[in-house]
């Protein structure tokens, strides 16, 4: 048994005939990691929560808009604008 923290990693090892690896489905890219194959595996494990935090009473920056959107669609600049003001429902900040 190997581990690995890396996903690239894990692909290596698994590319080079050691075994299956478990990687999340972001870490697979078909067109990049075309030697190797996916199987969805979520019903096997709980899912996980990620969270995000910064400063009320920071400037946020686009990117960062972008990034949270990126880990939740349904936290857009508008939504998380709104909900720094205190308008509307709290889409889970």
């Amino acid at each position: 048994m190997l581990t690995a923290i890396d996903s690239d990693v894990i692909k290596t090892y698994v590319g080079l005939g050691l075994g299956v690896g478990i990687i999340a489905e972001m870490a697979f890219d078909p067109q990049r990691d075309g030697t190797l194959a996916a199987m969805p595996a979520s019903h096997l494990f709980e899912g996980n929560t990620t969270r995000v935090a910064f400063r009320r009473d920071l400037w946020l920056r686009g990117y960062e808009y972008d990034f949270m959107e990126l880990l939740a669609p349904q936290l857009t600049r508008r939504t998380v604008e709104a909900t720094l003001k205190g308008e509307g429902a709290d889409p889970g900040l």
